[in-house]
């Protein structure tokens, strides 16, 4: 949570958690070596990574405080990206990624955050592995770090 040092009310939230990605999938044949059985088997390569979640913004206070708005970035810069980028140096986190709610004015926030978005094939395989059934209708999208 990202309180206010004047009045303490609430900014902001976040949460973070770990995760990974799976790239380059494909099919593979994979023969049993005893009983040489040939199977199909799909494969794909990971990427440790980070998921950004509930990441908010208290609507009441931008409100109240209308010179404030734009206050989403300076917590995603000053608060979220050094956890991250420490994470990073620790344990060798490769990508920062979150499911975006479908709304163009949010995607384009994030996009100015330095987020991008996947190619719908590609966005449809990672989805069908990876996607939580609560962000059913959310877009992926993520940062190399």
């Amino acid at each position: 949570m990202v309180r206010d040092n004047s009045s303490s009310e609430l900014v902001g939230y976040f949460s973070i958690k770990a995760g990974l990605i799976s790239l380059n999938e494909h099919e593979e044949i994979v023969v049993d070596s005893i009983t040489g059985k040939e199977t199909r088997k799909t494969v794909f390569d990971t990427l440790p990574g980070v998921e950004l979640a509930n990441f908010a913004v208290n609507d009441s206070y931008i409100k109240k405080y209308p010179e404030n708005k734009g206050v989403g970035l300076i917590i995603f810069r000053s608060f979220i990206m050094p956890i991250i980028q420490e994470a990073a140096k620790s344990i060798g986190i490769k990508i920062l990624y979150l499911f975006a709610l479908p709304y163009q004015d949010l995607i384009s926030r994030y996009k100015s955050y330095g987020f991008s978005r996947l190619d719908d094939p590609y966005e449809d395989q990672l989805h069908s592995r990876l996607k939580p059934s609560y962000d059913e209708s959310c877009k992926f999208m993520y940062q190399r770090l």
